[in-house]
């Protein structure tokens, strides 16, 4: 009986962290999955994995998000696992497929891991966004041109009838005229 970890992250660090928990939790091999390989209908290092794994041998993962980006995924591996009779273990979640749960268990263990994929997805995304040099967040109030209108504007009137005119609080006002001459 044989206890094997399967590894898919997308930095470098999140590698050396899921390889000390598999190691620290017996496993006598890892395989990892290449980084930028994030097409869960292709993972080529787990099918070798699932091929290689005999009855009662253990597939090792930290968590089960790492197996799959849906439930539906997810499922079909775990029913494959079983019908080979390879036991899955989650690490971090301690989950082991031979033992038995009761519902409230099986529900958790499955939220935990829609979490995780929520979670994943919205990192990929925000780090898609800063790759593309896209802003992140709330656009401003208040543009560039604006701001020097503002200042403008700012030396016959009052900050109340200048913030009036853009439609923007005079604290909105007042932050976006000190950002201006910080940046300056």
């Amino acid at each position: 009986m044989k206890k094997i970890g399967y590894i898919k992250a997308s930095l470098k660090e999140e590698v050396e962290e899921q390889s000390e928990s598999l190691i620290a939790s017996g496993c006598s091999k890892i395989y990892v999955e290449p980084v930028n390989n994030f097409n869960f209908q292709n993972k080529v290092k787990l099918a070798q994995v699932i091929e290689i794994l005999k009855s009662k041998d253990t597939l090792a993962v930290t968590r089960l998000s790492i197996l799959s980006s849906s439930v539906q995924t997810l499922l079909e591996l775990m029913f494959t696992l079983e019908e080979k009779e390879i036991i899955l273990e989650a690490t971090k979640q301690q989950y082991i497929s031979s033992n038995s749960y009761n519902l409230d268990e099986l529900l958790f263990f499955l939220s935990e891991f829609i979490e995780d994929i929520r979670v994943e997805k919205q990192a990929a995304g925000i780090q898609k966004a800063k790759d593309e040099c896209r802003r992140l967040g709330r656009p401003p109030k208040l543009s560039h041109k604006e701001v020097l209108k503002a200042i403008e504007l700012k030396q016959n009137n009052t900050s109340q009838q200048v913030a009036n005119r853009f439609g923007v609080g005079r604290s909105t006002l007042y932050r976006h005229i000190a950002k201006y001459k910080e940046a300056s």
